[in-house]
């Protein structure tokens, strides 16, 4: 049976020089990171056999390095560059051949890079497991799906819709659905997470999650007011995103813990629990990349 460890050889064949650092991630938080890559590892194997390690290894490479080119830029120009929106729409979230590898490489980042590790633990030990029985949770942006599947893996009892603007995305998380067994409390849908309709019955779910989406927007006040809508008064929401840490994509710069939490505070919501992590700055830098992540609730 696939697990762990296919990644980290597919990762030793394809990516040798990342592979070190990924390795020593994954054994020094053994639990977390089996939680994650276990159940994907065979997911990934029923859906798309064994090309599917090499394909998640040659994915992760090209974004890790993607991501050390868009920081150089960033220290160079002293602001995020992202391309203009039409372009990231064909060239990005449309674009299966760019979207594909993509996804492995954003769910590969939580086992694989040390300042993603916090956010594993918060999201199963803080989120999931304080949900309510029965709980009804809503993904915005749900990508590759993985978030929404090991929610069910987690507690079969609750019911996951997952939103993504990405057709490639959708596809993905729809064929890791498929071998999952779980049809029957886990839904994705292609829909902008943004023009969720406010106008419908306020306060319907139990959970959000919303994970690395914010810094794709550019402005992500918007986002806090469509989760402050939907979600019920006693629920929880997952919520994380990148500080001063440039990509591609990456289109609102957030550099202070601050400045979500204040988004947060001005619809509603306030902060229970916060981790905020240092990824690896360049030699001499203005800015620090960060990821940090948050349990917010209703005031």
């Amino acid at each position: 049976m696939k697990n762990s460890q296919d990644f980290l050889r597919s990762l030793e064949k394809n990516a040798k020089m990342l592979a070190p650092a990924a390795r020593a991630t994954v054994e020094a938080n053994a639990d977390l990171c089996s939680w994650l890559l276990n159940p994907l590892a065979q997911w990934a194997d029923a859906a798309y056999g064994d090309r599917a390690f090499d394909d998640a290894a040659k994915g992760y490479a090209r974004y890790c390095l993607g991501v050390w080119k868009s920081q150089q830029m960033y220290e160079k120009k002293g602001k995020y560059t992202p391309e203009a929106l039409p372009e990231l729409m064909s060239e990005v979230y449309e674009d299966e051949g760019y979207m594909v590898p993509y996804m492995w490489a954003a769910i590969l980042i939580y086992p694989f890079w040390p300042s993603m590790i916090s956010h594993i633990e918060m999201y199963r030990d803080h989120f999931l497991k304080a949900l309510q029985p029965g709980a009804k949770v809503l993904e915005l942006a749900s990508g590759h799906g993985v978030m929404g599947l090991l929610a069910a893996e987690t507690r079969s009892d609750i019911h996951v819709d997952g939103f993504d603007i990405s057709p490639p995305a959708v596809a993905v998380a729809n064929r890791l659905l498929a071998v999952s067994k779980h049809g029957r409390n886990v839904t994705f849908q292609v829909k902008d997470a943004l023009n969720l309709d406010l106008t419908e019955e306020r306060a319907t779910y139990k959970g959000i999650i919303s994970a690395m989406l914010a810094e794709h927007l550019q402005d992500p006040r918007p986002l806090f007011k469509v989760i402050a809508h939907h979600l019920a008064d006693d629920g929880l929401v997952f919520f994380s995103t990148a500080l001063e840490s440039a990509q591609r994509d990456h289109t609102f710069e957030f550099h202070n813990e601050s400045e979500p939490i204040k988004m947060a505070e001005e619809v509603g919501l306030r902060v229970t629990r916060l981790v905020s992590d240092a990824g690896q700055p360049a030699p001499g830098g203005r800015f620090l990349p960060r990821a940090l992540a948050m349990i917010l609730r209703k005031r």
